[in-house]
């Protein structure tokens, strides 16, 4: 039987998302200031990437528009690897 290990990320876009930079970054409920050895946050492009690379298959994502009370949408990514 196949097992999987899982990883959930949400995040908030700088601005109106065009630039696809990202202003909000939580990787498995935690904040995250930067992405591997970097200090910076990836663009949406750089993560998933990087993300492929490392073997991930995006799974799921859903969009949580909550402009009316926090003015932020936040976007919720799910991905799956195969544990070997």
């Amino acid at each position: 039987m196949k097992k999987f290990e899982y990883k959930c990320i949400r995040l908030d876009y700088k601005g109106r998302g065009i630039t696809q930079e990202i202003n909000l970054l939580d990787i498995d409920g935690k904040r995250v200031k930067g992405w591997g050895s970097s200090s910076n946050v990836p663009t949406l492009p750089e993560m998933l990437a990087a993300l492929g690379n490392d073997g991930w298959e995006l799974v799921s994502h859903v969009v949580n528009q909550d402009n009316v009370t926090n003015g932020v949408t936040f976007h919720y990514y799910s991905f799956k690897r195969e544990i070997v």
